[in-house]
């Protein structure tokens, strides 16, 4: 631990598990690792609105990586976002509803959803905000695009190839839907951009969008079995990270 000076955590799968709120015994070693000279990060798909819910509101001022790196945010107010040409996601949101695909899109802080009904919508709902209008938020900034039925991949694929200018995804393992965001939104280049020293620093991820963050940092710590990485990292489960933590913590106190 010497020389460490920050921590990067995604949240589902990693810190948090079935979408519950961070649990007091985590987030208590997370305060005690700052007290003892760690900067804290989180990286995370959701979007500001959604990460809030499930962190205690001692963290709701940190800096906060969203929509796999597509939005930053600090202070509960987002800083920074990569969105879609208006008029391409627009055209894109109108050949979704054609086809009859289930969807959900961010906005800098609210979303919406398509006609066709999903239970995930219901489950955002849920943590405290109603879907906006979606007539209304499309012409606003788009973030990110959440496809909710993941087999209809090739064809929205074609779609994007020759529509889009700018787009990427990220799977999100063992479940049937993808993340659409701008190229080169990711994780890492969030990070780059904030300028942090990620020789000095220690990444925890469980999934695809967490790998290009994982590989740059000075270590590497994989929640689960869902990825592995070509370089040297640490392996925990769900039932373990408390306590690697907590000898993260150990260590640097001696240290």
């Amino acid at each position: 631990m010497k020389g460490i000076k920050n921590f990067v955590f995604d949240l589902d799968g990693t810190l948090i598990f079935e979408g519950k709120p961070l649990t007091s015994a985590l987030s208590n070693t997370l305060i005690e690792l700052e007290a003892a000279g760690i900067n804290t990060y989180f990286a995370t798909a959701r979007p500001l609105r959604d990460t809030l819910p499930v962190l205690p509101e001692y963290f709701w001022d940190h800096t906060l990586i969203g929509c796999n790196g597509a939005m930053t945010s600090k202070q509960q107010k987002v800083t920074s976002a990569n969105a879609f040409k208006e008029a391409q996601i627009v055209q894109l949101l109108e050949w979704l509803d054609d086809k009859n695909i289930a969807y959900l899109y961010d906005g800098h802080y609210d979303y919406a959803v398509s006609d066709k009904p999903h239970e995930f919508h219901q489950w955002v709902a849920k943590l405290g905000t109603q879907p906006s209008c979606n007539t209304t938020l499309r012409q606003q900034q788009v973030i990110k695009l959440l496809i909710l039925e993941g087999h209809h991949f090739d064809e929205i694929n074609t779609y994007c190839e020759q529509h889009l200018d700018t787009f990427t995804y990220y799977h999100h393992s063992g479940t049937n839907c993808f993340d659409i965001v701008t190229q080169h939104s990711n994780k890492l280049s969030a990070l780059q951009a904030l300028q942090l020293d990620l020789s000095k620093t220690i990444c925890f991820g469980n999934d695809h969008n967490d790998v290009a963050m994982l590989n740059a940092a000075h270590k590497a710590v994989v929640v689960g079995d869902g990825i592995s990485l070509s370089r040297n990292y640490t392996s925990v489960c769900r039932d373990t990270i408390l306590e690697h933590l907590t000898s993260l913590l150990a260590s640097k106190v001696a240290s």
